[in-house]
C-alpha cells in the first residue's frame, strides 16, 4: 500500500528545487567539453550515418555492443550537434540513477527526507557529474540498471532483478562486477536458479535488432571474449587505482593477467564460499554490502581496468553508507580515490602539474575494499542457523517468489 505523505513546507520545496536545478546547472557547465571518447563515438556516429542510420546497426561498428548503437543511430533523428545530443542522453540515466538510490534508500528509511538527501548525494557525486557531462561517456547507463538490479532484488522480485543486471551487461562488460552478487544469493537459496535463464535471454533479445538487420550472431555474441577486450587495454592498469599501480612491469603481461583473472575468482569464490557455508544472513543491508564489495574487489583484482571502471563502486558505496552509517568514510575513499584517477584523461596533451600517484590512489582504494569486506563477514558465524527471509518493505514476504 502507499504511504501518506506529508506536504511538504514551502521554504523546503523551493530549497528542493533550487538543489535539483543546481544538479542540472553543474551538468550544463560541460556540454561543450569534448573529449578522446567522445570523439571515437564522433566516428561511431558517422559510420552510422553513412550506413544509412538504423540500417546501419547490421554493420560491425566500434566495440560497444548493440543496445548503444541503437541509441546512438537514434540520435541521428535528433537535430542539434552530438556533443550536445549524446550528454542530453546520458542526462537522462543520470537521472535514472539518482531515482533508483532514493527507491534503495526508502527501503531502509521511512520518510522521504534520507532517501531524498542520498539521491542528492549522487546527483552531484563528482564521478557521476563528470562522467557524463563532462567525459560524455555512457556509464550512467549500466550503472543505472545495475543499480535497478539490486533494488529490485531487495524487494524480493527476482526476476526483475536479474533482468535488469542482464541489461547493464547488455551494455557494458563491466555490469560482470555484480554478477557475483546473483551467484551468492542464488547459492543462498534466495534466488530461484531459473531467474538466471533471464540473462541470456536479455541479451538475445536486445541484440536481435542489429543481427535482424545483418549483423553477425557470432562476432556480437563474442563481442565481450576477453581476448577481444583485452586487445583495447595494453597495460595492466589505465589509470585505474587498482592492485596493479603496485605492479609497474612491463613483461610476462600475458602471465600476469591470467594470474590476475584466476586470483579475483579465487577471492570472490572464497567470500560466496564463506558467507554460503556460515549461511549468513542475507538480509538487505548485507546484500548492499556485498554489492558494493564485489563492485571494488572484481576491479581491483582484475587486470586492463580503466579508470572509471570503479563507477559502480562509487555508486553502490554511497548507497551503502545509507544501509552502514558507520561506513560513511567508505564512499569518501573511493570518491577521492576514484576521482583523482580522472584527472590524466581529463586533461590528456595538455600542461597541467603533477598528478597524485597512482599508488596512493590504489592504497585509498583498498582501504575502502578492506572495510568493506570486514563488515560483510564481520559477523559470519559457523553453524548459524538458516536466515529469515528478506522481508518487502513494510511487510513480510519471500526473497524467491512462490
Amino acid at each position: 500500500m502507499l504511504r501518506r505523505v506529508r506536504a511538504v513546507p514551502p521554504a523546503e520545496l523551493l530549497l528542493i528545487a533550487v538543489l535539483a536545478g543546481l544538479a542540472l546547472a553543474v551538468r550544463v557547465v560541460g556540454r561543450d567539453e569534448v573529449t578522446p571518447d567522445m570523439r571515437i563515438f564522433a566516428v561511431w556516429y558517422a559510420k552510422l550515418h553513412a550506413a544509412g542510420g538504423l540500417r546501419g546497426l547490421g554493420k560491425p561498428i566500434g566495440n560497444y555492443n548493440a543496445p548503444f548503437l541503437y541509441l546512438l543511430a537514434l540520435l541521428l533523428y535528433v537535430p542539434g550537434p552530438l556533443v550536445v545530443k549524446a550528454k542530453a542522453l546520458w542526462l537522462v540515466f543520470d537521472a535514472l540513477l539518482v531515482f533508483f538510490t532514493y527507491r534503495i534508500v526508502a527501503l531502509r528509511n521511512r520518510g522521504w527526507r534520507v532517501p531524498l538527501l542520498a539521491a542528492f548525494v549522487m546527483a552531484f557525486l563528482p564521478t557521476v557529474v563528470i562522467n557524463s557531462s563532462f567525459y560524455g561517456q555512457c556509464d550512467a547507463i549500466w550503472g543505472a540498471f545495475g543499480l535497478g538490479g539490486v533494488y529490485y532484488l531487495l524487494r524480493g522480485r527476482p526476476w526483475w532483478g536479474v533482468s535488469l543486471c542482464a541489461v547493464a551487461l547488455a551494455f557494458k562488460p563491466q555490469a560482470i562486477f555484480l554478477f557475483p552478487l546473483l551467484g551468492l544469493l542464488a547459492l543462498a537459496g534466495r534466488l530461484p536458479w531459473r531467474t538466471l535463464l533471464a540473462v541470456p535471454a536479455v541479451l538475445v533479445v536486445l541484440d536481435l535488432p542489429a543481427v535482424l538487420l545483418g549483423r553477425s550472431p557470432v562476432e556480437l555474441l563474442t563481442l565481450y571474449s576477453p581476448a577481444r577486450q583485452a586487445s583495447w587495454v595494453s597495460a595492466l592498469t589505465s589509470s585505474a587505482a587498482s592492485a596493479y599501480a603496485f605492479l609497474p612491469v612491463t613483461t610476462r603481461l600475458d602471465t600476469v593477467r591470467t594470474l590476475g583473472d584466476v586470483f579475483a575468482a579465487i577471492v570472490v569464490t572464497g567470500v560466496c564460499w564463506i558467507l554460503v557455508a556460515t549461511r549468513a544472513r542475507p538480509d538487505p543491508a548485507r546484500i548492499v554490502t556485498a554489492a558494493a564489495f564485489f563492485a571494488l574487489v572484481v576491479p581491483w583484482l582484475l587486470p586492463g581496468m580503466h579508470e572509471r571502471y570503479f563507477y559502480l563502486a562509487d555508486v553502490l558505496t554511497v548507497v551503502l553508507a545509507f544501509y552502514r552509517p558507520r561506513l560513511w568514510f567508505v564512499p569518501l575513499l573511493v570518491q577521492v580515490a576514484s576521482l583523482l584517477s580522472y584527472l590524466p584523461f581529463l586533461f590528456w596533451n595538455t600542461p597541467h602539474g603533477p598528478f597524485v600517484n597512482l599508488k596512493v590512489l590504489a592504497a585509498l582504494m583498498f582501504a575502502a575494499l578492506l572495510a568493506t569486506g570486514y563488515a560483510l563477514l564481520a559477523d559470519v558465524r559457523s553453524g548459524s542457523t538458516v536466515a529469515p527471509a528478506i522481508p518487502e518493505p513494510r511487510r513480510s514476504t519471500e526473497l524467491i517468489d512462490a
